[in-house]
């Protein structure tokens, strides 16, 4: 069916991509230069803000009476500061489904540099207090606004009480959107739940809600002084972990919007990056002690980004390590096209001998396509339940333990799994065609895959790369002797293990435990996981699913008596047409022969 020296030689500019990946290795560029913070954060005091906020408005959610009552609280501050500028971002957002006003306080101390260094903290809680949380950082920012005023600084410093923060990070977007003098920015500081009792990494979060990578001399800068100040450094993620990290980008902090928007960013926590729940950030979850390290850290950061001459290196836009080295995302976006080359070359090749023999090459490709049409069908529905209503759409990000899984949404999912099901009873999704052979349908589904795969490349590189796997198991059916269809079953599994393991290093990186699924239908049908990328691996599981029913349909005489009784009409099989002569050996080939009846590079 297909010349397996066309797939070998397919593989030579992986090759030349793999050695260009090694050469492109890069050392991580060094942390800023220490400097000694010429100010001592006051924990008792941002304490007693934290105190103050929770009684003056214990419900702060995103434009309401509370969340404007802190507001003015906070403007007051700043404009109690002597030489500071205040300025503010007025914006409309929805939250709850229902439309309100929200607006961005901006505090600017002018240095000597129009560049400039941010500090960022949400204010609004979307339930309870927030004391460990939002009113942490809001008092973490007031209290730093205190220590900054007095000392000697050579950049401009930029403080920020963001709005919305709880409600997709509506603030922090419009602040990147908005925000004037952005490009000036050395480096952003975001105070994430920074009071926590129970302190629990990571302590510094990096992920962004794009492919796109955290600055990695700034998060190498953060990580000394988190050591330094808080005892305490981020988390070590694995090579895999972090590549899972640029295929499905799914940070929940402010950081992450501000680096998906091209604002170098990150982002201090004392609890991770889920929010914490309404029972773990109520006023007696408060750490005085906590609050002070965190606020010691940001500090530091600000006073050694204001120091520095210049911005911390970037290093590549999007980056894996890698023994300690940095693998820039461009080699490995070139990676993948040279790895899935192979298997659509193949398919190309098989396609054309399936042609020349006479095979409905059109049909076979409408075919394989139409394999994914169950699982398109579902997306369209969940689609429309969401733009009626039915299913909420949060902006992403969102506090997952916000939207938890009961009755209802069992049901939505159960009607989306049943639609799939009903969609390939109705299309036979368990049957190939009588009259179309394998020799056209296997390349095909092979083609459809490597397009598929294609697809999900032009969407995100990343997710791409954990796909090529699967574009490469037709080959399966493609020889002689095609093993059985347990067999393909189990090999189509297996080639989606990449994906799999990077869905569950995001269900473990945001602890969402048994509510993964509909989480994830959240993600989907918020956009966050975009039409793109369901639509390419709708198609690549509708492959999969037609390469099992052709490894299971029976061959030769066993198809003949399941067809009735051994009399199939040949037009069935193939449409009619002269003999087809291949170099020496001139017997024409049997209209209902298989792909194991012909010769080899035939």
């Amino acid at each position: 069916m297909i010349y397996f020296r066309v797939y070998r030689a397919g593989f030579l500019p992986a090759l030349v991509a793999i050695v260009v990946l090694l050469f492109s290795l890069q050392v991580p560029p060094p942390p800023l230069a220490p400097v000694v913070a010429p100010a001592e954060f006051d924990q008792i005091a941002a304490a007693r803000i934290v105190r103050q906020i929770v009684d003056k408005a214990p419900a702060r959610t995103a434009g309401s009476a509370g969340d404007a009552a802190i507001a003015e609280m906070v403007e007051r501050q700043f404009k109690g500061i002597a030489d500071a500028q205040v300025a503010e971002q007025r914006f409309a957002g929805s939250v709850d489904g229902r439309d309100v006003q929200l607006r961005n306080l901006i505090l600017t101390l002018p240095g000597e540099s129009p560049r400039s260094v941010v500090v960022l903290a949400s204010r609004d809680s979307a339930s309870g207090p927030g004391a460990a949380s939002s009113a942490a950082a809001t008092a973490t920012l007031l209290e730093l606004a205190r220590e900054l005023e007095s000392t000697r600084h050579t950049k401009t410093l930029i403080l920020v009480s963001t709005d919305g923060g709880s409600a997709g990070g509506l603030g922090a977007k419009e602040f990147a959107a908005h925000y004037p003098q952005r490009e000036l920015i050395d480096g952003t500081i975001v105070l994430w739940q920074p009071g926590a009792a129970n302190p629990r990494p990571p302590a510094l979060l990096e992920a962004s809600d794009g492919p796109q990578s955290a600055s990695s001399g700034l998060a190498r800068t953060a990580e000394r002084a988190l050591i330094d100040q808080a005892a305490t450094g981020p988390r070590a993620e694995g090579t895999f972990s972090e590549l899972a990290a640029l295929a499905l980008p799914s940070g929940l902090d402010e950081g992450a919007v501000l680096i998906q928007r091209g604002i170098d960013a990150i982002g201090l926590s004392s609890a991770g990056e889920r929010p914490l729940p309404v029972s773990e950030d109520q006023p007696q979850d408060l750490s005085a002690s906590t609050l002070g390290d965190f606020g010691r850290t940001a500090l530091l950061l600000a006073v050694t980004l204001d120091a520095a001459s210049a911005p911390p290196e970037h290093g590549p836009g999007a980056y894996i390590t890698l023994s300690g080295s940095l693998v820039p995302g461009w080699t490995l976006a070139l990676l993948t096209l040279t790895l899935l080359l192979p298997a659509a070359l193949a398919s190309l090749d098989g396609l054309g001998r399936a042609r020349r023999r006479r095979q409905r090459i059109g049909w076979a490709l409408w075919w394989s396509a139409s394999r994914g049409l169950p699982p398109v069908a579902a997306l369209v529905l969940l689609y429309l339940l969401t733009a009626v209503g039915i299913v909420a759409r949060p902006a992403f990000p969102f506090d997952p333990s916000r939207f938890q899984t009961g009755a209802g949404q069992i049901v939505v999912m159960t009607l989306l799994g049943l639609v799939i099901l009903a969609g390939y009873w109705a299309i036979r999704g368990w049957r190939v065609p009588p009259g179309l052979r394998a020799d056209a349908a296997v390349p095909a589904l092979g083609l459809t895959s490597a397009l598929a795969v294609l697809l999900a490349w032009l969407a995100n590189p990343y997710l791409a790369l954990l796909l090529v796997p699967a574009a490469h198991v037709w080959l399966l059916d493609a020889r002689r002797g095609r093993p059985a269809w347990p067999a393909v079953l189990g090999v189509a599994a297996l080639s989606l293990i990449p994906l799999a393991a990077a869905i569950g290093d995001l269900v473990g990186r945001l602890d969402l435990g048994a509510g993964a699924p509909w989480q994830l239908l959240l993600m989907v049908g918020d956009g966050q996981i975009g039409f793109g990328t369901m639509l390419a691996l709708s198609l690549l599981v509708g492959c999969l699913i037609g390469l099992v029913a052709v490894a299971g349909r029976p061959s030769g005489e066993r198809r003949r008596k399941a067809e009735g009784g051994g009399l199939v009409s040949h037009a069935l099989e193939a449409p009619p047409g002269p003999p087809v002569t291949h170099g020496l050996d001139t017997s024409p080939i049997a209209p209902d022969a298989t792909a194991d009846d012909l010769p080899d590079g035939r």
